[in-house]
């Protein structure tokens, strides 16, 4: 096995640079939305010149979004697995992937961004599908797991099982981030649907 060189001073500099710059992009969108989110206005929020906001990022506010999406996707990943981990039962293991999403999906500037215009700004590339794709993985596991013990009907299949929840948590949050649906009772509405895959 090769070891990887520690990154050179340069290159966490570069990255930290970039992490600030995202950091700027999320903040501009949770106080003035998207509309505020502008390079000048990414610029002021970090202190970092123009300039240096495009060589970091030379397709600009687009390339930006994109970042800032992912990160918010991997961000809601970790805190998803941190809930799962600390569930009991499959029931509130896959309860917690609702939680995760519809707390988000609250948060009314940021919710609004990565449950509805960030998926229209970005149609495709490595940025879409990071939580949904996590989860999928997650939930299926979670399912077999408790399949083999006799908890949930050996006749779903899992697989598709996973993909038709989080599906049903990704249309549910759009909802929340709309304000047309509350987050507790979109939650309570998930778990009894659960509970129809109990054995």
């Amino acid at each position: 096995m090769t070891e990887q060189a520690a990154p050179t001073l340069r290159e966490r500099r570069r990255r930290r640079t970039r992490e600030e710059l995202v950091d700027a992009v999320l903040a501009a969108i949770a106080d003035g939305g998207l509309p505020e989110t502008t390079i000048d206005r990414i610029s002021a929020e970090s202190g970092i010149s123009r300039g240096t906001v495009y060589a970091h990022f030379p397709g600009g506010r687009d390339e930006l979004l994109r970042a800032a999406y992912a990160r918010l996707g991997r961000e809601l990943v970790e805190r998803t697995r941190t809930a799962v981990s600390q569930a009991p039962g499959w029931r509130t293991q896959l309860a917690a992937h609702a939680r995760a999403m519809f707390e988000l999906a609250s948060d009314a500037r940021l919710g609004h961004f990565f449950n509805v215009s960030g998926p229209t700004l970005i149609p495709a590339g490595a940025e879409r599908g990071i939580g949904s794709g996590a989860s999928i993985v997650m939930i299926r596991e979670t399912l077999e797991r408790a399949q083999a013990v006799g908890e949930v009907d050996p006749r779903a299949d899992a697989e598709t099982t996973a993909i038709l929840l989080v599906g049903a948590i990704r249309e549910a949050s759009i909802r929340v981030a709309a304000g047309d649906g509350d987050p507790e009772r979109t939650l309570t509405a998930f778990e009894r649907l659960l509970d129809g895959l109990a054995a």
